[in-house]
């Protein structure tokens, strides 16, 4: 079956620019839309094997689940929560994966419209595609934002709960930095098109700053999808980049373990040659060997008090909220001590 990739691959326009065409934007171009759509006609494309089962099992008490990347392992254990949270509502779910470079609110915007859920919560979520695209998606159908702040956006009915990427990205740097790794390589998103990626950026500058050592981000920083494939991909870049760096801080999980499969190809041992500090918690980490340093979210708390923002929103309040719960580092094996 084909993916969204293929589609933008063989029609030779951007991820970005096929979503908006799935989502039928008019701000593309007449001739633009008629080339991506021979393609998702000759490949008989659809968004995904759950879209085309989501009008047929709409009802009206149904919350709609947007999840933006399919191999993102955080997201996962977030649904299971949220499902769980809805399910106690006396209301239904009904999810929808897209690509983590595609458009969630002009997604959800479409299925809005199609299966009329009563709320939406987005797994992944930029504050720019809500100022952008949104016009159901808030007064007409309220929203919660799990895993990013969408104050920005300003909109009624739109709220969000996530933690603070900034100081959390900090306190993997402190941990880093006070066990004498200074040499530190990163892994992370485009900060450009991440606002993710540009928080826990920034934090990394500020713990570096803080203990008066430079960061080179042109060598130190390695941009990449949140995947496994790509955190191998990434590490093996970064090493080529930065061969001196003691410790690599991956910016989720997903992809420190795709870094530890790159380091051990290459001959190295985490933590003997090499530190891993991950990002996320997902319950994986703590099975892998070396067991994974890493930033641990609340997953079940930030699955619930979205729900609950969400059932208060519904409820006929539509003042946007913006919450940040409290990170832990989970401690493990994959960093060593160079005091």
């Amino acid at each position: 079956m084909a993916t969204i990739k293929d589609i933008a691959r063989e029609s030779g326009y951007s991820v970005s620019t096929v979503s908006r065409v799935l989502g039928g934007h008019p701000d593309v171009k007449a001739e633009t839309a008629a080339a991506v759509q021979a393609v998702i006609d000759r490949r008989h494309f659809v968004v995904n094997s759950n879209a085309r089962n989501l009008k047929s099992s709409s009802s009206t008490n149904a919350i709609l689940v947007v999840i933006k990347g399919r191999d993102n392992m955080l997201f996962a254990s977030m649904l299971e929560h949220v499902q769980a949270a809805v399910q106690a509502t006396g209301r239904t779910v009904a999810t929808h994966y897209i690509d983590e470079d595609a458009n969630e609110v002009a997604d959800a915007e479409r299925l809005v419209g199609e299966i009329k859920p009563q709320g939406v919560v987005f797994l992944g979520g930029d504050a720019g595609n809500f100022t952008a695209y949104a016009h159901k998606v808030g007064q007409e159908c309220p929203a919660v934002v799990l895993t990013n702040t969408v104050a920005a956006a300003g909109r009624a009915g739109v709220s969000s709960v996530t933690t603070d990427d900034r100081a959390a990205a900090r306190l993997a740097i402190d941990y880093l930095l006070d066990r004498g790794h200074s040499a530190i390589g990163v892994i992370g998103g485009s900060p450009e098109h991440s606002m993710i990626s540009l928080h826990r950026l920034k934090g990394v500058l500020d713990a570096m700053m803080a203990r008066g050592i430079g960061f080179d981000i042109e060598a130190n920083y390695a941009t990449t999808r949140f995947s496994l494939a790509d955190g191998y991909a990434a590490a093996n870049l970064l090493l080529d980049k930065a061969p001196g760096i003691t410790a690599i801080y991956a910016m989720s999980d997903m992809l420190a373990l795709g870094a530890r499969r790159a380091l051990h190809d290459r001959g190295l041992d985490v933590p003997g040659d090499i530190s891993v500090f991950g990002h996320d918690g997902i319950p994986l980490a703590s099975y892998v060997v070396p067991k994974l340093v890493t930033i641990r979210q609340p997953q079940e708390l930030m699955a619930q008090r979205a729900v609950a923002i969400l059932m208060h929103h519904l409820g006929g309040d539509l003042t946007p909220r913006e919450e940040f719960e409290d990170v832990s580092i989970v401690f493990g094996e994959s960093v060593r001590s160079l005091m």
